[in-house]
């Protein structure tokens, strides 16, 4: 039996509160812990900054390098595609605390405009659907992991400007806080 299995944007809607999807995005970062010295993930965190104090989704923070570095994590469940001026505020934030790295996760997919500017800004974009069998555009019915109960992916920009979408495997998340 040949079954069709959706592509990431065109999966079911995740049905959780807002506040059920941050506590999902901070157990699934708390899982990654990828050997970072002091890794740790605080939901509902605040950080000030010269533009005043942030009240984040989540806040990481772990050493390497002989120094510390904070994650800010803004996470958005949403219906409709995330917007360029949502990440461009995220972006605000990073800057105005002096944070190393940003992450954005979204139950809605992301407008074009938002991944070009996350792009050029370093910020990782990522996607969590409902789980099912876990597929990546470039090999669009072609599995790369498991079936889980949500599934996590990265949003970027393929060279002839289309939209890319890659399953966000554990290593892959530690990994693009360096990048």
């Amino acid at each position: 039996m040949n079954m069709k299995v959706k592509p990431p944007w065109d999966r079911d809607w995740l049905q959780l509160t807002p506040s059920q999807f941050e506590r999902m995005v901070v157990d699934y970062l708390r899982g990654l812990n990828a050997g970072l010295r002091s890794f740790a993930v605080r939901h509902q965190a605040s950080i000030s900054g010269p533009d005043g104090q942030f009240n984040m989704d989540a806040i990481a923070t772990f050493e390497a390098l002989g120094a510390e570095f904070v994650v800010l994590v803004e996470c958005k469940h949403h219906r409709n595609p995330i917007k360029r001026e949502l990440v461009q505020v995220l972006s605000d934030k990073v800057r105005s605390v002096s944070a190393q790295k940003a992450l954005f996760f979204s139950t809605a997919c992301f407008q074009k405009g938002a991944i070009e500017y996350a792009l050029s800004q370093k910020i990782a974009l990522i996607h969590f659907t409902k789980g099912g069998p876990i597929y990546e555009t470039k090999a669009l019915y072609a599995p790369v992991g498991p079936e889980q109960e949500y599934d996590a992916y990265f949003i970027g920009l393929t060279e002839s400007g289309g939209i890319s979408y890659r399953f966000g495997a554990q290593d892959e998340v530690a990994r693009c806080l360096f990048q």
